[in-house]
């Protein structure tokens, strides 16, 4: 059962971050569709490591809200097949498409995505 914290998380931090530190990206979903969304998307994340022990490596760490109309569900989420279309970095204009690789963390009606 979700803690009190979780809930009021989910409902009510989570989108204030997004509405204060968000910014538009376009999901496209692998088996079709795209949703228009805000994202608190990392330029700069730090390596990480699979279950093998190995390091990877990715460009953007993007969190996302865990909702059917606002985000993306996790249920939905199809890791080497969805792409985000994001600012690869500020002052840019142009968006590029990179492909979201794994599922770093999900808590709180949060997904994190490691994307290169």
């Amino acid at each position: 059962m979700p803690s009190q914290f979780h809930n009021q998380f989910r409902d009510l931090g989570f989108p204030g971050l997004l509405a204060e530190f968000g910014e538009p990206i376009r999901y496209f979903l692998v088996k079709g569709g795209e949703r228009s969304i805000n994202a608190i998307v990392d330029r700069s994340p730090p390596a990480t490591y699979d279950a093998a022990g190995n390091v990877v490596l990715f460009e953007f760490a993007v969190r996302i809200y865990n909702h059917p109309k606002m985000g993306v569900l996790a249920s939905e989420v199809n890791t080497g097949g969805d792409e985000v279309e994001l600012i690869d970095e500020l002052g840019n204009s142009k968006p590029v498409r990179k492909s979201v690789m794994m599922r770093l963390r999900e808590d709180s009606g949060v997904i994190e995505l490691a994307c290169r």
